[in-house]
């Protein structure tokens, strides 16, 4: 009943613009045929020639004298024009007045944001919001930006990114944004209280996509695991594990800075540990695997229960339930998870340069 309401108002819209413009296109036919009977002088081309320069008010000159039929046909088409002009006018005031041409810009913006699938959308585009925003660029993965400031949202869109402007933590602000089409959603508003109703959220309106959300403190960060978000990170915690690392590590440091100026990324994939899957690997080695040779990528490690193996040759024989360490670019990664196939039970990039060393040390321990 209400979209049929809806319906009828967009027609009845629509036919305000059709009245005038059906009303200039019979006002111009009569014109053409009045002065073809009025001037038997003027051909077809003549008539319409005439027509138009006298709505148009141009004057041109006549293109021949014109007798008294001719200039009642003139006297009558100017009268005419002005009518339809004043009477299109007022129907452009009155859609405007009616919010009719914002409604148009919205339906072409939720059109254009409707098309947008897999991407990731970023709620707060702060300066973390920012940076988060330019790496996915670096990736090529499609980002759309909600914020409450519109500042910001033009700023987002200026930048070559989707934007909408409002409340994350409403529903229908999260699906406007195609959340159930998203890859993930990183929640880096202004305070913790706000990161948590927007994980609540989304979590409610999209079970699987993956949430990432920043937390101030540790407090805040259980709380937000248990509204649903899967990664916290908390921008205090990380930068002092990079400072500690710096004087402990500085080289291993000094090298994933440098992975972070480049398309090349470390990146995780835990191996599945049943039997039926793993058993569709062409292999058990990395050379029989040949992940290597086929997809681009460096193997760093391979982590499991017996231990770390660094820089593992092509002897190296995978188990179910290992964790393979891969360096490359987003190509690469993605050659290496179709060789894997239905073996690979999670991939995860690892941004955090101290989550390899600190997991490498765990599992040594």
């Amino acid at each position: 009943m209400r979209q049929g309401f809806f319906r009828k108002r967009r027609l009845r819209q629509a036919r305000i613009w059709q009245n005038p413009f059906s009303a200039l296109v019979v006002l111009v036919v009569a014109g053409a045929v009045a002065y073809r009977l009025a001037e038997p002088s003027h051909n077809w081309s003549d008539a319409f020639w005439m027509t138009i320069i006298t709505l148009t008010t141009v004057g041109y000159g006549e293109v021949h004298p014109l007798g008294s039929g001719g200039r009642l046909v003139t006297v009558l088409l100017l009268l005419g024009g002005v009518f339809i002009v004043q009477w299109a006018i007022q129907r452009f005031l009155q859609l405007s007045n009616t919010g009719y041409f914002q409604r148009l810009r919205l339906r072409r913006e939720q059109a254009m944001l409707d098309a947008v699938c897999d991407h990731v959308i970023i709620c707060g585009y702060g300066r973390m919001g920012q940076e988060v925003a330019s790496c996915m660029a670096r990736e090529e993965v499609p980002v759309l930006v909600i914020d409450h400031q519109a500042q910001r949202t033009a700023r987002a869109m200026e930048q070559g990114f989707y934007g909408i402007t409002g409340d994350a933590s409403l529903d229908d602000v999260l699906r406007k944004a195609g959340l159930e089409r998203a890859r993930s959603l990183v929640a880096v508003l202004g305070t913790d209280a706000d990161n948590v109703y927007v994980a609540l959220s989304a979590k409610a309106l999209a079970p699987r996509v993956q949430i990432i959300a920043r937390a101030e403190s540790q407090e805040a960060a259980s709380k937000l695991r248990r509204a649903g978000a899967n990664d916290v990170v908390s921008p205090f915690v990380a930068g002092g594990r990079v400072l500690a690392a710096k004087a402990l590590h500085p080289e291993a440091v000094s090298f994933m800075e440098v992975l972070a100026g480049t398309r090349y990324q470390i990146e995780r994939i835990q191996l599945t540990t049943s039997q039926e899957e793993f058993s569709r690997l062409p292999g058990r080695s990395l050379a029989e695997v040949q992940l290597g040779a086929r997809s681009g990528v460096l193997v760093l490690a391979i982590n499991s229960s017996r231990g770390v193996q660094v820089n593992p040759g092509g002897q190296a024989v995978l188990h179910p339930g290992d964790q393979l360490i891969l360096l490359g670019s987003a190509r690469q990664r993605r050659a290496a998870e179709a060789l894997l196939g239905l073996a690979a039970a999670r991939v995860e990039v690892l941004e955090d340069p101290m989550d390899l060393h600190d997991e490498s040390i765990q599992s040594l321990s």
